[in-house]
């Protein structure tokens, strides 16, 4: 990978209430031809789901809450999969009593209000690929991000 990424261009948006955020957020990436990215939200959900990978089963364990939801923090990035804009981003969830849950983004956020920034970058292009070595999940190529 060459260091030389720069940031072209920043997107900020508001997204559409009553939508799934992961659709939302990969329309807009797709929509904008974002091919290498940073992303950044705040806002709530009417309804929420966060997963972790269970390594030893290599799958997704999904925890959907049928519950207003504050977003804490939204943080992901942006890359290529299967050659398009694929968004992988993790999610702090809070829910009324103020306990905090997180993970990784999954299907299911449906949006109150979102507010997102993502930073559009050139310079570099980062491929996932299914990595047997990481339970079969589909990550950038050490030899492509700088990892010895």
């Amino acid at each position: 990978m060459t260091d030389k990424v720069t940031v072209e261009r920043v997107i900020i948006r508001r997204l559409a209430p009553g939508k799934d955020l992961l659709d939302e957020l990969t329309r807009l990436v797709r929509a904008e031809d974002v091919r290498l990215g940073a992303l950044a939200g705040i806002g709530a959900l009417t309804k929420g789901a966060v997963g972790i990978f269970d390594q030893a089963k290599g799958e997704y364990v999904t925890r959907r809450f049928d519950e207003e939801m504050e977003i804490c923090a939204l943080a992901g990035n942006v890359s290529l999969k299967d050659g398009q804009p694929f968004v992988h981003a993790h999610l702090t969830l809070a829910d009324k009593k103020l306990v905090a849950y997180g993970g990784h983004m999954m299907p299911g956020n449906i949006i109150f209000v979102a507010e997102v920034t993502i930073w559009a970058l050139g310079g570099a292009t980062l491929v996932r690929a299914a990595d047997a070595a990481c339970g079969g999940l589909a990550v950038w190529a050490l030899e492509n991000v700088g990892v010895e």
